[in-house]
């Protein structure tokens, strides 16, 4: 069973695009939030990650953000150890 994996994201946002073609290259299935118009997912991404810039990529119930390059290395370890 894969873990709930929800990206946070703003429109025209290079690091939100690539960090979706990195979790569908590897088939991840995820939910978008878009929190530039959605004020509930915004105050979600805060609550969960205490941060307020996007991408935030939350897999199970871990946090990971900054840049696309930032995350990735954390994204690929959390994957692996979630069997992804």
């Amino acid at each position: 069973m894969q873990l709930p994996v929800t990206v946070y994201t703003v429109p025209n946002c290079a690091s939100c695009e690539a960090v979706k073609r990195f979790l569908t290259a590897r088939r991840v299935i995820y939910l978008e939030k878009n929190v530039r118009e959605d004020p509930a997912a915004l105050a979600e991404m805060q609550a969960r990650a205490n941060v307020r810039v996007a991408p935030v990529t939350v897999i199970g119930e871990q946090a990971f953000f900054g840049t696309f390059e930032d995350q990735r290395p954390l994204l690929e370890a959390a994957l692996r150890d979630n069997g992804a």
